[in-house]
């Protein structure tokens, strides 16, 4: 895991004095390390290191979308019944819930109770791109953790140190990443998302004439902020942003 010292050192600090609190939202962008370091989390309170290994995760229950993109009461009862388990090996029982924001209404309800009256030696992390897609209730009890972008200069170091990428190849990399270090491992391993392309474009029209394509720009921007939200079909929305915005895509 790369940056984030601040917030290492923080948990780092809340573990060995005790001192977590029993649910928090991480979010922020997609591709910034969230999910990552709630990962890293888990092995420090297992095994004492903020390092990823081979070493098996006991106390720890990872949750995500199923087949359909839903996490409805089904999965949340899954995600009750494992918190409401004592910890083998660790200080906590963690649930890690990704992509909260395709929890359902009732599963977030269903959730509350459980946020509200947590098991005493139980953690619950929700991740999201966004901290207002989960509802007011269920949003007020969480502990808002910020995940922000990486400057250029952090993410071409990031290239430059730790995978040897040459000066200028790494500054390119940088730019074009937009701040996700997520996003600058896709173009060192020449990896492309549908929503890269989104942001590319967002770049350039603004970069041309930010004024002449104020209503690219605004149609764009929309469908970043969809594609944060929605499992969107990637060829369809490739076709429409073509249509869209001409020979530029």
């Amino acid at each position: 895991m790369f940056g984030h010292e601040d917030k290492i050192k923080l948990f780092k600090k809340l573990a060995k004095e005790g001192r977590l609190s029993q649910a928090y939202l991480f979010y922020g962008d997609a591709q910034i390390g969230k999910f990552l370091f709630a990962k890293h989390l888990a092995y420090f309170l297992e095994y004492g290191d903020f390092e990823t290994s081979d070493k098996p995760l006991i106390d720890v229950g990872f949750f995500s979308p199923n087949e359909k993109n839903i996490m409805g009461v089904d999965e949340a009862r899954a995600i009750k019944k494992f918190l409401s388990g004592k910890p083998l090996k660790s200080s906590k029982r963690l649930a890690v819930i990704e992509k909260s924001e395709y929890l359902t209404d009732e599963a977030q309800s269903s959730l509350l109770k459980i946020v509200e009256e947590p098991p005493r030696e139980s953690l619950i992390i929700f991740i999201a791109s966004n901290a207002q897609i989960l509802f007011a209730p269920l949003l007020s009890r969480l502990v808002k953790i910020y995940f922000k972008r990486f400057s250029e200069k952090e993410i071409k170091d990031i290239l430059v140190k730790n995978f040897n990428l040459p000066v200028a190849k790494a500054t390119l990399f940088s730019k074009l990443s937009f701040g996700k270090v997520g996003r600058a491992m896709a173009l060192k391993n020449g990896e492309v998302t549908i929503r890269d392309g989104i942001e590319k474009n967002i770049v350039d029209l603004y970069t041309a004439e930010s004024q002449k394509n104020s209503s690219k720009l605004a149609w764009l921007l929309s469908r970043e902020v969809v594609s944060q939200r929605f499992n969107l079909n990637a060829n369809l929305q490739e076709k429409a942003m073509r249509y869209k915005l001409g020979d530029r895509f």
